[in-house]
């Protein structure tokens, strides 16, 4: 069971620890994690629900502005294009509850090679690494280097 708590770890980095502990915010996006059903949807649909869930969300709390106080006291506009890495941080919460399984690294890998998810890509070197072969495991590093700044990857990415 994927708790409101492990939503709320991933997106205080984001958005705020004002936003993300707001009453209610990260438990929407916790119940449509574990409302998912590999034989009833697809990584696809329900990314494309929690990013529409977190528009709702954020605009509902901080209106047309999008502002959001940050921890470090700032205050930031979030922008929608925002949404989809934060999905994608959202749905990471979920990769990792996955049990190792090759169905589950079949559905997962297909999932990353279509959409680029870091935190698929995460879940993937982290603890399905064994289901993969070691030169596609270095492909993925190389990319991964390439397109995201190492805070977003350099405690959980092994070196080559």
């Amino acid at each position: 069971m994927i708790t409101a708590w492990q939503v709320r770890d991933v997106l205080r980095v984001r958005f705020g620890s004002a936003l993300a502990d707001d009453p209610g915010f990260a438990e929407g996006a916790a119940a449509l994690l574990n409302d998912y059903a590999s034989y009833k949807d697809s990584f696809r649909a329900l990314s494309g629900r929690i990013e529409d869930y977190l528009f709702n969300a954020i605009y509902e709390r901080l209106g047309p502005s999008m502002s959001a106080r940050m921890d470090d006291g700032s205050t930031r506009r979030i922008l929608t294009r925002e949404l989809a890495d934060a999905a994608d941080d959202v749905m990471g919460v979920l990769f990792e509850s996955l049990k190792v399984y090759s169905v589950n690294y079949d559905v997962l890998h297909a999932w990353c090679m279509e959409s680029g998810s870091l935190s698929g890509f995460r879940t993937l070197c982290t603890r399905f690494s064994e289901l993969m072969p070691e030169s596609e495991q270095r492909v993925i590093a190389r990319m991964i280097r390439k397109s995201y700044p190492p805070e977003r990857w350099d405690s959980w990415l092994k070196d080559d």
